[in-house]
């Protein structure tokens, strides 16, 4: 009997340590959890340069806390333009936000918008976890080869005119604009809108918008102007979202060739640079706006720039394409022998549509130092390129 209740009570006493250690390692696993869900990351915003505003708070909102946006509170140096104004320690480790609350100002609109709403956090997660860009290795006695940018660190919240707002992940050689946007509603609430006019010391917030709109702001003449002969940017901002299923391919001459990293710059706010792996950053990018290509040869490294024109770029895309933005396309860039004649087309289900307008030039150097002055060897444009998109470069064509 008492041999039999030894037993009974090592048993027991096993099943106890069983369930203890079955608790410990679900606390151990849902730590491990939390570790593996918090990242360094810095928080910023913007608006286009021809529909800017202000910010008067922004709060990326998390089940660790919340991180806000400090800084300089005007927006409009683009879209997707956005700067952490703080100093933080790359030590530091938060968990993602999982919600967004801000209010801002558009110039543009007259109002003041506020959003208070959930993020799509299983996705945000995935590109923090996944979402980096390898790189081209970084130079001698810089950083760690292939280190630069990889990881994605940045979130960006970019406010349109109508209140609608949109939401970029960056690294510093990737952007990626989220699916995901909301529309803010205009705040009526007049200690809200007292927190806005009565920093400059007005009486109401009308006087503040009509503030905006005298002279005695020049560094706002830009959007202004561009109001005045075409309206709201809003219509422009919808054609630089439009996404098609197309990719870049360069096919060159000499079959020594071969490309070192390119840098591309798309309508909608996207961006990678300093990578090889051009073709897999987007599986459907916006229109281009600019490129920079390195390729190599046997005796040298080419640099080449090429930036495309937004009528152009504008219209054969729709010509292509028409109502189907899902057909397989591609953007040829043909380089012949010398490196010095190119030949631009849009390809898509059977028509090859030859782009006349890109501004293009390129420069030299010995491949055994890549990095020198560069001899310029091709360009077809006088003085500085003019071929700049509306909202890049502020005004509007004369």
């Amino acid at each position: 009997m008492i041999k039999k209740l030894c037993q009974l009570w090592l048993l027991f006493l096993s099943l106890v340590a069983s369930c203890s250690n079955k608790k410990e390692l679900q606390k151990n696993k849902e730590i491990s959890q939390m570790e593996d869900e918090r990242f360094y990351y810095e928080v910023c915003c913007s608006a286009p340069k021809l529909g800017p505003g202000e910010y008067v708070t922004v709060e990326y909102i998390g089940e660790s806390g919340t991180v806000r946006v400090f800084g300089n509170e005007n927006t409009y140096g683009g879209i997707g333009t956005g700067h952490d104004g703080v100093t933080r320690s790359r030590a530091s480790r938060f968990g993602l936000p999982k919600a967004i609350e801000a209010t801002w100002v558009s110039y543009t609109d007259r109002k003041v918008y506020s959003v208070a709403t959930l993020l799509p956090y299983d996705t945000i997660l995935s590109l923090f976890k996944d979402g980096g860009e390898p790189c081209v290795p970084a130079p001698k006695g810089t950083t760690p080869d292939n280190l630069i940018g990889k990881t994605i660190d940045c979130f960006d919240l970019c406010f349109l005119p109508g209140g609608k707002v949109m939401l970029y992940v960056k690294t510093a050689v990737k952007s990626i604009l989220l699916d995901w946007s909301v529309t803010g509603v205009e705040e009526t609430d007049e200690e809200v809108l007292s927190d806005v006019y009565m920093r400059w010391g007005l009486k109401n917030i009308d006087s503040y918008f009509d503030a905006y709109y005298t002279d005695e702001f020049s560094d706002y003449e830009p959007w202004r102007k561009y109001m005045r002969k075409h309206g709201s940017i809003a219509p422009l901002l919808e054609r630089y979202m439009e996404r098609f299923n197309y990719s870049l391919n360069f096919e060159f001459e000499n079959k020594e060739t071969t490309i070192y990293s390119v840098r591309s710059n798309f309508t909608n706010g996207e961006r990678y640079s300093l990578t090889p792996k051009y073709n897999k950053a987007f599986k459907m990018p916006s229109r281009l706006k600019e490129i920079r290509v390195l390729w190599d040869t046997k005796d040298y490294r080419f640099t080449g720039f090429m930036y495309f024109n937004e009528e152009e770029m504008l219209k054969v895309f729709d010509e292509a394409y028409g109502n189907d933005r899902t057909q397989k396309g591609e953007l040829t860039i043909k380089v012949c022998k010398y490196n010095n004649l190119f030949d631009i087309f849009l390809n898509v289900g059977g028509k090859s549509i030859k782009l006349e307008k890109t501004e293009i030039r390129v420069f030299r150097d010995p491949i055994e130092d890549p990095d020198g002055d560069g001899t310029l060897i091709y360009k077809n444009y006088e003085g500085n390129h003019k071929n700049l998109f509306a909202d890049d470069k502020g005004y509007v064509k004369e």
